[in-house]
């Protein structure tokens, strides 16, 4: 069981503040610059209008960092989109070159291809090939498979 005078005592902030400056001299010149801190009055008070114009300036540019964050949402959105679409098209033209889709044979660690899928390593999507290039005629088409 708990006794309730040590689980105070690890609760209070200050005395944990001790226990930590007790085994540490740099944790122990922190705790001496916090508790004269505490010790020096603070007339650092703002007038009331002081702080009205403070709360105006703040509100402001808050507004104005929320609109850059609104406008940089946006923008990375749109960035996100399009490289989703690049990476499709990229698919896409691989496939229809007979190529890996994942590294273009460039990559020794692909998993896909093991850096052997360059353009012509596999039979080239017809259906998409054709999308992309137009319809080929069956004779050109069985010579380009024929090597």
């Amino acid at each position: 069981m708990f006794d309730a005078a040590a689980s105070a005592a690890t609760l209070d902030p200050a005395a944990m503040m001790q226990e930590f400056a007790a085994g540490d001299p740099r944790m122990a010149a922190l705790v001496e610059m916090m508790q004269a801190q505490r010790a020096q009055p603070c007339n650092d008070v703002a007038a009331p209008d002081e702080r009205d114009e403070l709360i105006v300036e703040m509100s402001a540019r808050l507004d104005a960092a929320e609109a850059r964050l609104t406008k940089m949402t946006r923008i990375a959105r749109q960035l996100h989109e399009a490289g989703r679409a690049a990476s499709q098209r990229l698919s896409n033209l691989a496939a229809a070159l007979g190529a890996c889709g994942l590294c273009w044979g460039d990559d020794p660690a692909c998993l896909g291809c093991r850096g052997r899928g360059r353009p012509g390593m596999v039979r080239p999507d017809p259906q998409i090939r054709a999308e992309l290039f137009g319809a080929q005629s069956p004779a050109r088409e069985a010579a380009m498979h024929s090597h």
